[in-house]
């Protein structure tokens, strides 16, 4: 079962995501192929029974057999061409399991295109019996590593790295510290965010050896690799915050196309965090402030589908704020947020929130995320003379082309929409359209001239069906429309999609929540100056 002579050698992705065969050819791995193969290579040489295999591969609730495993191994084979009769990969001992068989040539690894580094390896020099199962814990932790990860951020097991060899390598270095403590065997693992050294999570457990020490292992890594990404974010959140709006932090780091799979990454991790018994004030205003998220992200399909929960949502932020409104107001990046979200829940926090906007802005070293807050505040309050200077000042400190540069635009479009400022409103249009094009996708429909509307208005508008326009007409008046104070503001913000989707479905298009600001639907209430909130 050896490696036959004069074949060419395969190179494998560090995270077995795929293999290249040579002469250009790669063939690609499914998440169960990948998590198999990284525990066959962390085990080269070694018996794995099915039963192993089974525990080592097998997510939580499935209902995998010893029969599937086989298939497993069958579909694995088929992709590298290998020969069950002549294995040069995988090799069965009938009756008893499967070996790996496969020594890979030395790769140099480039640590610049890997995002977590698993090592390095202490503890071993004494407990060089111990090899295999350090082997073994690093291929699942490999594995479930990049489960909790994006494709491209690649994860490589480097039993000897050393944090100083790099400076533009791994964002996460995991150290993997073994010990004897009397007759047990005990692991430590340490996360570490390589560019600062700052500890990112540390866990002890005991490691047991031989009978199913495999499964025990696989449940070990999958309980430590969702924490440790899940409390990197954390801190990357943290820190992203002192520079930009905590949304805007949260969104970045996740580092994902705004497209709403970042609020999905997110809500995975805070729900990990919250698992956890995470209950501290910073982690209640995460919450909160994803809340709010969920109906910039989302907000169309959850009014669409009668999933929109803006009532709960609503007192859930509330009590959440409330309850961190001590910790915010020593940490100004936090408390900016915290008065945009009791303005944006509207029960009588108005003054508030200004407050603390305000005050939070005195301190906050982070200006575009208390600018661009404290801008948009007073719009909703009518002081458009001070929202436009703050959201001015906003766009010009942010980094060109960022996140929060495009958060700063759009609130002075929104600003410029609600007074009618068309000729200042067409001006920023422009200079967010160059900078970020993609975003004429999302806000044409709201910002065109709401009497000429442009033919792309009008051409994205052909391409919507009733029941979208209707929920994107929701979500306009419950994120903003509706939290202006003026109510000829408040008719502004929602005129230019109200014209559009009227000329294009008829007024019954319009929801009962955007016609009572609207004076051409005032037949369809007795008062529709009274501001009403969504259930």
């Amino acid at each position: 079962m050896s490696e036959q002579a004069g074949t060419p050698s395969i190179v494998f992705e560090p995270d077995f995501s795929a293999a290249h065969l040579g002469g250009g050819k790669v063939v690609k791995f499914t998440r169960l192929e990948k998590r198999a193969l990284a525990v066959f290579s962390a085990t080269g040489g070694r018996l794995l029974t099915r039963n192993q295999l089974l525990d080592a591969i097998s997510e939580p609730g499935s209902e995998s057999s010893n029969r599937s495993v086989d298939f497993l191994i069958n579909r694995i084979r088929v992709k590298l061409g290998d020969n069950a009769r002549a294995p040069r990969f995988i090799g069965t001992l009938y009756g008893e399991g499967y070996v790996w068989l496969y020594t890979a040539p030395h790769v140099a690894i480039d640590l610049a295109k890997v995002f977590v580094v698993i090592g390095p390896f202490r503890g071993l020099q004494s407990l060089a019996e111990f090899e295999e199962t350090a082997g073994k814990l690093a291929g699942m932790l490999q594995a479930d590593f990049q489960q909790n990860l994006r494709p491209d951020q690649k994860v490589a097991i480097v039993p000897a790295f050393a944090s100083s060899q790099t400076h533009s390598g791994p964002a996460i270095s995991v150290q993997l510290s073994f010990f004897r403590d009397g007759t047990a065997l005990e692991c430590v693992v340490t996360a570490r965010h390589c560019l600062s050294n700052r500890i990112i999570d540390v866990q002890r457990f005991p490691l047991k050896v031989g009978g199913d020490g495999v499964a025990l292992l696989s449940e070990q890594a999958r309980q430590i690799t969702p924490r440790v990404v899940s409390t990197y974010w954390q801190n990357l959140t943290a820190d992203g915050a002192t520079a930009a709006p905590l949304p805007v932090a949260m969104h970045d780091a996740v580092r994902l196309p705004a497209h709403g799979d970042s609020w999905d990454d997110t809500h995975r991790r805070l729900r990990a965090m919250k698992a956890d018994g995470s209950d501290y004030p910073e982690f209640k205003m995460l919450w909160a402030t994803h809340l709010h998220t969920k109906y910039i992200m989302k907000g169309p399909k959850l009014f669409r589908t009668g999933n929109a929960t803006c009532a709960e949502d609503e007192a859930e932020i509330e009590r959440l704020v409330l309850a961190s409104l001590d910790f915010v107001q020593g940490r100004p990046e936090y408390a900016a947020m915290a008065a945009k979200l009791l303005y944006f829940v509207d029960r009588g926090y108005r003054d508030l929130a200004l407050e603390l906007a305000t005050t939070a802005h005195r301190s906050n070293s982070g200006l575009v995320s208390s600018l661009a807050i404290l801008g948009q505040l007073h719009s909703f309050t009518g002081k458009m003379d001070a929202a436009e200077e703050y959201l001015t000042q906003a766009e010009q400190l942010s980094e060109r082309g960022s996140s929060h540069h495009i958060y700063a635009l759009f609130m002075l479009c929104q600003a410029h929409m609600a007074v009618g400022a068309r000729d200042k409103l067409a001006v920023t249009l422009k200079r967010m359209y160059r900078v970020r094009p993609a975003t004429m996708l999302v806000f044409e429909l709201f910002f065109t001239d709401p009497v000429s509307p442009s033919l792309r208005a009008k051409a994205m508008t052909l391409l919507l069906k009733r029941d979208q326009a209707t929920a994107m007409l929701r979500q306009a008046t419950y994120l903003s429309a509706r939290l202006f104070e003026n109510p000829r503001h408040r008719e502004n913000a929602l005129l230019t999609p109200v014209n559009l989707f009227v000329r294009r479905f008829g007024p019954d298009v319009v929801p009962d929540e955007a016609a009572i600001h609207l004076p051409q639907f005032r037949n369809r209430h007795a008062n529709p100056r009274v501001k009403t909130k969504i259930k």
